[in-house]
């Protein structure tokens, strides 16, 4: 399983967007439109295995930021930009945008006249306000803390509060610094403002002049209920047994959240939406949150249309090769790594670095590549970066400034014990290693360490969840975490991730060079000066041992042979990323 980085999660290098993706076992189709002598036997549901339920409408929050609610995202949210397997995208049916000053940077946007929420309520200023608000980490109560909790208020923060009235379609992002990423800054859902302040108890009158003056004023008293609501107002019942009401979860896009029973998500065409190009060409799309263990047996069933495992086994991929003709395989790199983030607060087992040290030394991370990832992919091995992933680039030229990167190429034993003796570690260390319930990829891994560094001194406790994604930011809930950042291939957009005070940042990890270097990372355009100071940073985080990094992630998606457009997306939104182009033959 794995999470995304929203505004956004994990990074790679600049000028290397995204990793080509290849087909194999038949491929995939790629017409955009569908034969009008065919239209009559289309089917009107599609059905799409997903391997943990969604959990939110607004998937920018620190606690529902995962890939499974982008899967949703892309089709009932509409913004400036996506993600593609070309890397970013325009989608200019929303707005368009420009850089109209390098000094300061300024960047001005216009929204479609036509577009509007499925409710019927205009996008415009007040939605744009409300989503600076949230992400800029500006809007603070008397503490100082910010009110809204977002995943990242990367690239936001380095802005000024945008200037307009209620109505408007039109608006300028002024930073204060530059930011490397400003093309994708407007990325991700834009939530309802009206909705938002209506439950905040804020006046909807006069095109949500309430809300624009609460915010232009500062007026945290009157902000902070619209944005306790922002923060959890829009989370769905747990288990997904029951949706918002209708009415707090209006579309954008081109499809609209329906019904939810017992982990099934139903979406249905939004008839009000005003684009062409991002038309629904299926009635329905069901989402079915179905264990990866489970989902091959019910794609062959036709239970399922299509499935896209979270942790792809050599199994999954040879079960899905013995289908034979009815299914047809994707496969290709992914912008995904896999890693062990280690809890380093005052109170975690791991705030000592000769403790990670131990654990760095002692977790096969080899034997892993061999036994899970090279079956996949016979390319994959170890990753030792964060930032860059083998097979890129620059991976090797960063590799190589960055020697503490290379120290734990081989399980050492002795030296993990002899650090721990030295840290007065007399007892074995116990490690609650948390992972997702669903994935039995990540239970084999466990396994796998577990029997490793049982030898070097450490207790480790497998800790199946399947809540595992919403309990990262609660404090004391693990020892450590095994899962796969999803990324944007963006040059800033792990800041949150890696710096002090990051929202990501869930092992508490500190470091005020490393918060400097990212700094100046997220205020260069400069390419060639983004590498050096992202090879100074892979420095520290290994040297640190800020979390053990294992591999690079593959892709594995099937789908039925009666399915059309799908198209494998490496980036973190998916295989959904142009599900509104589906279509399912009878």
């Amino acid at each position: 399983m794995r999470t995304k980085r929203t505004a956004a999660l994990a990074a790679l290098s600049v000028g290397a967007l995204f990793l080509g993706a290849c087909g194999s076992a038949g491929g995939g189709t790629n017409s955009d439109e569908t034969s009008e002598a065919t239209t009559e036997n289309i089917a009107s549901t599609i059905n799409v295995a997903i391997s943990q339920a969604p959990d939110a409408y607004n998937s920018s929050t620190a606690n529902t930021n995962s890939s499974y609610n982008s899967y949703v995202d892309n089709l009932v949210h509409s913004n400036f930009v996506e993600y593609s397997p070309n890397g970013i995208i325009h989608d200019e049916e929303f707005g368009t945008f420009e850089k109209t000053s390098d000094d300061p940077l300024t960047v001005h946007y216009e929204i479609n006249e036509n577009a509007k929420w499925s409710d019927g309520t205009p996008i415009d200023f007040d939605d744009v306000l409300l989503n600076w608000a949230a992400f800029s980490g500006q809007v603070t109560g008397a503490d100082g803390e910010n009110i809204f909790q977002p995943s990242s208020t990367n690239g936001f923060s380095q802005t000024k509060m945008i200037e307009g009235e209620a109505g408007d379609k039109e608006f300028d992002m002024v930073f204060n610094t530059p930011y490397a990423d400003w093309e994708a800054l407007m990325i991700g859902p834009i939530m309802p403002a009206h909705v938002a302040a209506e439950q905040g108890k804020l006046s909807t009158e006069n095109n949500g002049e309430a809300l624009i003056k609460a915010i232009q004023d500062n007026d945290t008293a009157a902000l902070t209920p619209m944005a306790e609501f922002w923060n959890t107002g829009w989370n769905y019942e747990a288990g997904l047994t029951k949706l918002p009401d209708a009415a707090l979860i209006p579309s954008s896009g081109p499809y609209l959240l329906d019904n939810a029973t017992d982990g099934t998500l139903t979406l249905k065409r939004n008839e009000n939406y005003w684009g062409e190009e991002r038309k629904g060409q299926t009635e329905t799309i069901v989402f079915k949150a179905i264990e990866d263990t489970e989902a091959v047996q019910a794609l062959e069933n036709g239970e399922v249309d299509i499935i896209e495992p979270s942790g792809p086994t050599v199994d999954t991929k040879s079960a899905i090769e013995n289908i034979g003709e009815t299914v047809e395989m994707l496969t290709g790199p992914e912008l995904t790594f896999s890693h062990i983030d280690l809890d380093q607060s005052e109170s975690g087992v791991f705030k000592e670095l000769p403790v990670r040290q131990a654990f760095a030394k002692c977790v096969p991370r080899a034997d892993i590549v061999e036994k899970f990832a090279k079956p996949i992919d016979e390319n994959a091995s170890v990753d030792n970066l964060r930032e860059y992933q083998p097979g890129q680039e620059d991976y090797e030229d960063v590799l190589a400034g960055a020697p503490s990167a290379s120290e734990y190429d081989e399980v050492d034993i002795e030296g993990a014990k002899k650090l721990l003796a030295d840290a007065g570690k007399t007892e074995p260390v116990k490690v609650r290693l948390m992972f997702s319930a669903t994935s039995q990829l990540r239970a084999d891994i466990v396994t796998l360490i577990q029997n490793s560094c049982k030898e070097a001194g450490f207790e480790i406790v497998p800790t199946p969840d399947k809540d595992w994604s919403a309990k990262l930011a609660e404090p004391g809930a693990w020892d450590a975490v095994l899962f796969a950042w999803a990324g944007s291939g963006l040059a800033a957009s792990a800041q949150s991730i890696y710096v002090s005070d990051g929202e990501q940042n869930y092992g508490k990890f500190a470091n005020a060079e490393l918060d400097g270097l990212w700094d100046q990372i997220a205020s260069s355009t400069d390419e060639d000066e983004v590498k050096e100071l992202k090879t100074k940073a892979e420095e520290i985080l290994a040297a640190e041992v800020y979390n053990v990094v294992l591999y690079a992630n593959s892709g594995v998606v099937a789908h039925s042979s009666k399915l059309e457009n799908v198209e494998l997306n490496p980036s973190q939104n998916g295989i959904t990323w142009n599900a509104y182009k589906w279509t399912k033959q009878l």
